[in-house]
Order: structure tokens, then C-alpha cells, then sequence
């Protein structure tokens, strides 16, 4: 299915951002409905990601005490500005959606904050963006916990209410949550099902449990593997019904500890979810990019000191492509942005 750009009526058009950590200056960079970025360790690949993180604090807090909060915990206002206070400002972002335009400005303040100096709003508009990171998958991850049974508003960023989003699919849109189920059983053949019920002795706690096929008996979430729970948190993101998506789904690295086939259906799912939702994903996976094509593809690289991000263009790939994929030009260094062992 390919993605229609006219369908996105909430999707970014294009994005400047100035000052903000290793961004020294991006200037109107054209967003497409599938956006992959790619780059070494280093290269500001997750910096851009955070542009996103950033301006959903601001947006969703609408308080100094918000914004005051969110640069605390990044270290402060001179890990925030590009090389510092010195070298940087202030932090510029202005993007374009097709219902209007918005543009944030920033500046430090003498206790290493942030304070908003100036902007312009021509609309009000969806934000309801995050960055989904679902690499924690250790035994204390939040996706192994339990979630509270009405914490199910939207799926969090990561996956600590995955059993009570599920459960309230189950319950309400038994469409989507069969169409996970069946994604699910593609890259887990084992799996037959989730056991989706509050706990008995705790009616307001639920935990993610599922059957094994051919088997009555029920396991948890620390009997599934960091790959196939991870896809299931992806799969859940992905299909999801429309109306709790975001308006612009971003995922940082979601290919960890996954299969060549899971990849292959995760491909899969980004195409399918960009037909109505715009997708920016940054990934490390040459075999994950082979499922792309050159113009879904950003490249991040450091050019004197700041990222730079750099759209593909088949054109200019076409005799590469002819024996070679997409994953392998990038190994090869063919494309920039080349891929740091591990």
C-alpha cells in the first residue's frame, strides 16, 4: 500500500530547527510520510527525535514549570544549546503543517533555564505526538510490570501501560486487537493468545499474560523474549485504531534484538500505519532499511561540528541499486551515515 501525502492532514510539511544540542542549523527540512533516519552512534540521529520530545513538553505542559522541568532533566539549558551558551543564543524551531504554521523560540536564563522569548501560532493543531522507545526490555522494564487497569487513554512512550491499552482494545475495538493478535502469531508462532483479565486479589492492577498454543497454561511477560515483546509493543503501536494513533508516530531504534522476519513485517507496518499517520523512525538496521525505498531515507551525518540530515534520492542511486540493496550501499558507505559496528 503506498502512502498518500494528500491523507495526512496533521503531517509536518517541514521543519527548522536552530541551536538545539548537536543541530546547529536544519533549515526547512521536507518531511514525507515515511521518514527513516539513519547515521552512526554520534551523528545526532536521536538529538532530532528529541526535537519532538521537546516541543510535546511544551506543548502539552503550556507552564513555565513544564518547560523548567523538562531542561532540568536534560542537565540544563547549556546541555540543550548547541555547543553552549557561548556559541549558541538561542533555540529556533518553526514547522508547517498544511492547517497552518508554529514557531517556538527560546533563550537561557542566568539559573540555566530556558525561557520562551517568542513564537507564532497560525492554528491550533494535533501535537499529540511522542517518541516511542521501547528498548528496555530487562526484567524490571515497565512493559513486565504491572499497569493500571484505566491507565488505557493512549499507549505511553514506553509501553508501562501495554497490558491496560490491550485490554481496552480487547473490550472496545475487537478488530484491531484480532489484527494484532494475527501480526503477532506471524513472528511468534507459538503464541495463540493474550490472558487479558484485572487481577483477582487486585481488581485494579492487569498484567500482560498470554497463551502458549497447545497449551492451557498461561505465562507472563517475562517468558517472552526482548524481541517479541518489544514487536508486540511495536505491533500494538502500529494497529492500533486511528483514533488514539499520533498525529505523527516517531520510534527510536525499534528494530533491537529482532529477527530478519520481524523486521520484514515491522517494514510492513510503518508503510501500512503511513497511509493515514506520518512516520519518523531512527534506525541502525541495515536489514531494516532494505524494506525502504532511497526517498524514505534521511541520512545523519556531522558536518563542522552540527547534524546535518540528507534525503536519498533514487536518481542518484539507480546503477547502485541494480546489484546492490539499500542496506548494503549503506555498510558500504555508499550512502553516508555509515553504520558503527558494534
Amino acid at each position: 500500500m503506498v502512502a498518500n501525502s494528500d491523507m495526512l492532514t496533521n503531517a509536518l510539511d517541514y521543519i527548522t530547527i536552530k541551536g538545539f544540542k548537536s543541530i546547529a542549523s536544519i533549515e526547512k527540512l521536507q518531511l514525507k510520510p515515511i521518514n527513516v533516519v539513519i547515521g552512526p552512534n554520534g551523528s545526532g540521529r536521536s538529538n532530532f527525535l528529541g526535537v519532538f520530545e521537546f516541543l510535546h513538553e511544551i506543548y502539552e505542559g503550556k507552564t513555565a514549570d513544564r518547560l523548567r522541568d523538562y531542561v532540568t532533566a536534560a542537565g540544563g539549558a547549556e546541555k540543550i544549546l548547541h555547543f553552549g551558551s557561548k556559541a549558541t543564543r538561542e533555540i529556533v524551531f518553526d514547522y508547517s503543517f498544511r492547517q497552518g504554521r508554529y514557531e517556538l523560540r527560546l533563550r537561557p536564563t542566568s539559573d540555566d533555564g530556558l525561557y520562551l522569548y517568542g513564537g507564532r501560532f497560525t492554528t491550533v493543531w494535533d501535537l499529540s505526538w511522542r517518541v516511542y522507545h521501547f528498548e528496555d526490555t530487562s526484567f524490571s522494564s515497565p512493559m513486565r510490570k504491572t499497569a493500571k487497569v484505566d491507565d488505557n487513554r493512549f499507549l505511553r512512550a514506553d509501553g508501562a501501560n501495554l497490558p491496560a491499552f490491550l485490554y481496552l482494545l480487547h473490550e472496545k475495538h475487537k478488530e484491531s486487537y484480532d489484527l494484532i493478535v494475527r501480526t503477532v502469531q506471524r513472528v511468534a508462532p507459538f503464541f495463540e493468545d493474550f490472558r487479558l483479565d484485572p487481577l483477582q486479589l487486585k481488581p485494579d492492577d492487569i498484567k500482560l499474560e498470554w497463551r502458549h498454543k497447545k497449551s492451557d497454561q498461561y505465562f507472563d511477560a517475562s517468558s517472552l523474549s526482548d524481541g517479541t515483546l518489544r514487536f508486540i509493543a511495536l505491533a500494538t503501536l502500529f494497529l492500533q485504531p486511528e483514533r488514539y494513533r499520533p498525529s505523527v508516530i516517531l520510534v527510536d531504534e525499534p528494530e533491537l534484538g529482532m529477527h530478519p522476519y520481524a523486521l520484514e513485517v515491522l517494514a510492513a507496518l510503518v508503510r501500512q500505519a503511513s497511509v493515514t499517520n506520518q512516520v519518523i523512525a531512527s534506525t541502525q538496521s541495515s536489514l531494516l532499511l532494505d524494506h525502504f525505498q532511497p526517498e524514505d531515507v534521511l541520512v545523519a551525518d556531522r558536518v563542522d561540528g552540527g547534524t546535518q540530515l540528507t534525503r536519498l534520492e533514487s536518481t542518484q542511486l539507480a546503477k547502485w541499486l541494480e546489484d546492490y540493496s539499500l542496506g548494503q550501499l549503506w555498510e558500504k558507505n555508499e550512502l553516508g551515515g555509515r553504520p558503527v559496528p558494534g
